[in-house]
């Protein structure tokens, strides 16, 4: 009887445990409508893919997201992309951030205060970034924070 219960146990986490987790690749099942919609203050539409599953967005009335998940580019691996990245460049600000996924910053054009903002993350091998736009920078910095911590909880 234990060795059914158990067999049972174990299919029902087996089905279960994959819709938890968003698909690789799949942007726009990081994060639901509710969520963005929570985070940016305002209604938004489903999020849709822009032009590839990789990357979605979430339109709203003066305000959106989007979410991009890292691929392989130039022969450089996600986590690659991320530690570059967090060096900066010129005219862009790289700013760490605490609490979101296994490492992450903020990353803005300097001077500017309304240019979006983005917040780019990596937990494991994988790194997405999440961009905000329609704030001032100091309002948009807990609102990518917010939608990053959801979409991280997924991967």
């Amino acid at each position: 009887m234990r060795r059914i219960a158990s067999r049972i146990a174990f299919a029902s986490v087996a089905l279960i445990a994959p819709a938890a987790f968003a698909a690789p690749g799949d942007a726009c099942a990081l994060l639901t409508q509710a969520q963005v919609s929570a985070a940016l203050g305002i209604p938004t539409e489903a999020g849709s893919p822009i032009f590839k599953p990789t990357a979605c967005q979430w339109m709203g009335k003066g305000k959106f997201a989007t979410l991009t998940i890292t691929q392989p580019r130039a022969g450089k691996s996600p986590v690659e992309q991320f530690d570059a990245g967090k060096k900066g460049m010129v005219g862009v600000t790289a700013e760490p951030v605490g609490g979101v996924g296994d490492d992450a910053y903020y990353v803005y054009f300097s001077g500017t205060t309304r240019a979006g903002l983005g917040l780019v993350v990596k937990k494991g091998s994988a790194t997405f970034e999440v961009r905000v736009y329609g704030f001032d920078l100091d309002k948009a910095k807990p609102v990518a924070k917010t939608l990053a911590q959801n979409a991280a909880g997924k991967l």
